[in-house]
């Protein structure tokens, strides 16, 4: 295999998840956060790079390398990582469950640590104060705030843009995000002590991929709509699992079901990089969740079902006492959940992962860098797939790196613009 060599590759080649930590880190006269041309979250370069500064990040950088992994103490499933506790559950706050994704279980947790004190604030993604499409980091010290910042943003973030300025604070706090961005905080615990003091509590979604912001611009197209007159945007949540939503000024409402947003908009916008990930169940948080689908006919249904369910795990020993915790101080509520019903409504993430070795290949064949996954159980996973599977996952990833169709614009580019997208 080959690694990517410095903060450019990494970004040209589509690898970069977007997280933000490289700019945190070298501070702003260096790089900084903003939209690419593609419409993803990535770090402009201000100048040149010594390297010094090449290696800081190539240390940290979940799109070079996934390696802190967070400190399991069970053997770990082929496909969804160490489980010390499965169970499935929802917020026993009815505020909470409603406005939530999913279950609300991860906002509970999140509300929980601050009003017992366990932690003094929750660092996660939001609604962008200025633009009501866009996200922004937020750290949250109430349970108002919290919940404000409840419900899935499937959108570019740079959740650890400020990661170095939050440490220097001195202050104790939960984080919540996507695995990759749990997975670069693992990498920079290796680096900076200070992360393990100061971040006793890592929790991350089931993620299925990040879209560009493209992929918003067209849904407000879709709907008829000018993106200057949006005033509200929801993704999903307001029931289970909820529709997408959007307002406007003039006060002209839309929407559109789950499935009509993810199999319509989002999932041919996904970053490159989603499309290799190993990680999609946050192998490297303290407790992960995600949908406890309603299954029919031994497959899972995303039609309208009332209040939401998450299925939820603890990775580590500190995620299994907090999930205990918050039980008995009844902040959620949970029954029993088996790993093969966690097997048959999650399979997709079962395919995925088998497919990642393939695709790795594809990418070694043609000399292209990509990320290692060492502790993730790639070859294992890639062995257990079909001989279709091995193909068309290798072929699929040769023939877009042959195209090009993995590359990115470079880091001194300039950034997204709505309209050329969305016209």
């Amino acid at each position: 295999m080959r690694a990517a060599a410095s903060i450019e590759e990494i970004v040209e080649r589509g690898l970069c998840t977007g997280c933000g930590a490289c700019a945190s880190l070298l501070g702003g006269d260096a790089l900084r956060m903003d939209m690419s041309p593609e419409g993803f979250m990535r770090p402009r370069g201000q100048r040149p790079l010594d390297k010094g500064e090449q290696q800081a990040v190539l240390e940290i950088c979940a799109g070079r390398a996934q390696q802190g992994a967070a400190p399991a103490e069970a053997k770990p499933h082929r496909i969804f990582g160490a489980m010390l506790h499965l169970a499935k559950g929802h917020a026993t706050d009815k505020e909470i469950r409603f406005r939530s994704a999913t279950g609300g279980v991860l906002t509970a947790l999140a509300v929980y640590l601050v009003e017992s004190g366990e932690v003094d604030g929750v660092l996660q993604t939001g609604v962008a104060s200025d633009n009501p499409l866009h996200n922004e980091p937020r750290f949250n010290t109430t349970r108002e705030q919290i919940v404000a910042s409840s419900g899935s943003r499937y959108g570019p973030s740079a959740p650890l843009r400020d990661i170095a300025a939050l440490l220097d604070s001195g202050r104790r706090f939960a984080f919540v995000g996507k695995p990759c961005d749990v997975a670069t905080l693992r990498n920079l615990a290796l680096v900076d002590p200070r992360v393990d003091l100061q971040i006793p509590y890592m929790l991350a979604m089931v993620c299925g991929g990040n879209p560009s912001i493209a992929a918003t611009y067209n849904i407000v197209r879709r709907f008829g709509e000018d993106h200057r007159d949006v005033d509200e945007f929801r993704y999903r949540g307001h029931g289970w699992p909820g529709p997408t939503y959007l307002h406007t000024r003039q006060g002209r409402a839309h929407s559109q079901s789950y499935d009509e947003t993810w199999f319509s908009n989002l999932t041919y916008e996904l970053m490159f990089r989603c499309k290799i990930c190993a990680d999609g169940t946050g192998e490297h948080a303290d407790v992960v969740a995600g949908d406890c689908w309603v299954m029919e006919d031994g497959k899972p249904s995303h039609r309208e079902a009332g209040d939401g369910w998450n299925m939820h795990m603890a990775r580590t020993v500190r995620g299994r006492q907090l999930i205990e915790d918050a039980l008995v101080a009844g902040y959620i509520h949970e029954e029993a959940f088996s790993v093969a019903e966690l097997e048959a409504m999650h399979d997709d993430h079962g395919t995925k992962k088998r497919s990642v070795l393939w695709r790795l290949a594809g990418l070694a064949l043609t000399g292209q860098p990509f990320p290692c996954y060492g502790g993730l159980r790639v070859v294992q996973a890639g062995l257990a797939a079909s001989w279709r599977e091995r193909w068309a996952s290798f072929r699929g990833t040769l023939a877009r790196s042959l195209k090009r169709r993995n590359r990115e614009s470079p880091i001194t580019s300039g950034t997204f613009v709505p309209d050329a997208k969305t016209s």
